[in-house]
């Protein structure tokens, strides 16, 4: 039995073709889980030093508490500059940008009013028409009682009034 095959069969169209792209494309892939991996790693260290160090300094803060007087202790309570969490952490609290910015002032009406615009005639005129337009186009459009003609909406009665508007003009 013969085969009959074609020798263009068996080469491959991309045979020349430069793969360099590809492997650039898993290289920076690699690079990239090394570099969360790395990542990973200095942030589970900074947690556990950190853990030590809040355990050191809570030992600290509690020796130092045992050895201050009552006088001290309401002082340090009562000072608007120190926050206790409610797990007992006790950390000198910075006032935020948002409370410098609100006891500044800078942003309070300081005793005058705004200068009140004044409104445009166009507008008033505008404003004036419409109305005019809006109540002859709701006499046309509805019954003596006050409803809305069968088929009607108020969206008819809108557009009617600004039919009636631009035909003002």
């Amino acid at each position: 039995m013969e085969y009959n095959f074609d020798r263009d069969d068996l080469l491959r169209a991309d045979a020349g073709r430069d793969d360099s792209r590809r492997d650039e494309r898993f290289d920076r892939r690699d690079y990239q889980e090394e570099r969360r991996a790395y990542e990973r790693d200095l942030e589970r260290e900074r947690q556990d030093d950190q853990r030590r160090m809040d355990e050191r300094a809570r030992a600290e803060l509690e020796a130092e508490l045992m050895r201050m007087s009552a006088e001290d202790l309401r002082m340090l309570i009562n000072d608007p500059q120190t926050r206790v969490t409610s797990g007992g952490r006790i950390s000198s609290r910075r006032p935020s940008g948002r409370d410098i910015i609100r006891r500044s002032g800078q942003f309070t009406m300081q005793g005058f009013d705004l200068p009140i615009k004044k409104p445009r005639k166009k507008n008033k005129k505008h404003c004036k028409n419409l109305s005019s337009c809006l109540r002859q186009a709701n006499a046309e459009l509805r019954k003596k009682n006050g409803q809305l003609r069968k088929g009607k909406t108020q969206a008819d009665v809108m557009r009617r009034a600004q039919r009636l508007l631009r035909k003002m003009k």
